[in-house]
């Protein structure tokens, strides 16, 4: 049986592009592969119940300004109202 897919695409900056295609030359793998793969291993960790703050490193996390973001990390479980200036 044949599984039906759709392709989806990221802009990566040129640099980030070339140590992929190095990473996945190394693994002796092509760029898809690689990248399918870091993309699965992240949604698993994601669907195994890991919050932001516990995928992202203190600088990620300093960097990350997502509106999530910030409620998970102050361990917020209603969501944060917004005020109009």
């Amino acid at each position: 049986m044949r599984v039906s897919s759709s392709t989806s695409g990221i802009k990566l900056d040129p640099s980030t592009r070339k140590r992929i295609k190095q990473a996945a030359a190394t693994l002796d793998r092509t760029p898809h592969w690689f990248m399918k793969k870091a993309v699965l291993y992240w949604l698993h960790r994601v669907e195994d119940g890991s919050s932001a703050s516990d995928l992202l490193n203190e600088v990620d996390i300093d960097a990350d300004n997502s509106y999530l973001s910030r409620q998970k990390l102050l361990n917020v479980d209603q969501p944060m109202k917004k005020t109009v200036e």
